[in-house]
């Protein structure tokens, strides 16, 4: 696998910097880690499908430091012209008998460009309009305010450049009591940090995987499951018995759960025999 390699000099101390989040965050109004499902959205792998009336159901789990976290989201198109789609974001409640809910009061919509489909640039190049749903009330980002913002910068920089890709051999997931033959990829990248010391050098190697299926009977980017792990780990050059920092590993989870279109099609009616629904 080919690294990328940056040298930091430091006069004193170790000085580390700590490593990339482990998922995407979303605005604190909004769901955690909603905009995951764009983080493929350069790859050419994966289709594209945006229509009005689209929705897809996620579940997220991240695991960190110890800790386990769940969010369930519902990305959904309300609109579209000839310029652009109007996407909203909502968390979920599920309820005891399953039965889950948007939160009428939180959320984040989005107005962003058919130039999408390029997949070239960030993702916060295709971005027109961001408003913020608090309380039930939208409020509309300037734009030098959310890009500015440092949660709302992080989320819209959603792009994943891997240093390899691989195809992998295909899997059969179940979505709603619906079976889903799904292509499956495996992306990684390896960035390395060599941060120069008067006495030594200290070397971070931070590894990131996200392996995914798809199906492109599912809006947006088909994605169906994804799982990303990064990790950190550090090393002194040379040793002389002082200690590194401890590994750092974070692990994600997103699962699709329902989705469907303004078509009435959803997850139940997808023939997963159907070779043109197969990505």
């Amino acid at each position: 696998m080919n690294t990328r390699t940056k040298t930091i000099s430091a006069r004193g101390g170790w000085g580390l910097t700590a490593p990339a989040v482990c998922v995407l965050a979303l605005l604190a109004a909004a769901p955690a880690a909603a905009l995951d499902v764009f983080t493929l959205w350069s790859r050419p792998e994966v289709p594209l499908k945006i229509e009005p009336g689209d929705w897809a159901d996620y579940r997220t789990q991240e695991m960190a430091a110890g800790r386990r976290s769940t969010d369930l989201v519902r990305i959904r198109c309300l609109a579209a012209d000839a310029a652009a789609w109007t996407l909203e974001l909502r968390p979920l409640t599920e309820s005891a008998g399953g039965v889950l809910d948007p939160d009428p009061g939180r959320g984040l919509r989005l107005e962003i460009s058919r130039a999408l489909a390029s997949r070239e640039g960030d993702l916060a190049d295709h971005v027109l309009k961001v408003e913020q749903i608090r309380d039930g009330a939208y409020r509309e980002l300037p734009s030098a305010e959310w890009r500015e913002d440092p949660l709302v910068r992080s989320s819209l920089k959603a792009g994943f450049v891997p240093d390899r890709v691989d195809t992998l051999d295909g899997t059969v997931r179940v979505v709603a009591g619906a079976e889903l033959a799904c292509g499956q990829l495996e992306l990684a990248s390896a960035d390395t940090t060599r941060i120069a010391m008067p006495k030594g050098e200290l070397v971070q190697v931070h590894g990131r995987v996200v392996t995914a299926a798809v199906h492109r009977s599912v809006p947006f980017l088909g994605i169906v499951y994804a799982a990303e792990r990064e990790e950190t780990r550090s090393s002194i050059v040379p040793e002389g018995g002082r200690r590194c920092p401890p590994p750092e590993i974070g692990v994600e989870i997103m699962e699709l759960i329902g989705f469907g279109g303004e078509d009435g099609s959803e997850a139940e009616g997808v023939d997963p025999r159907n070779p043109s629904m197969v990505q």
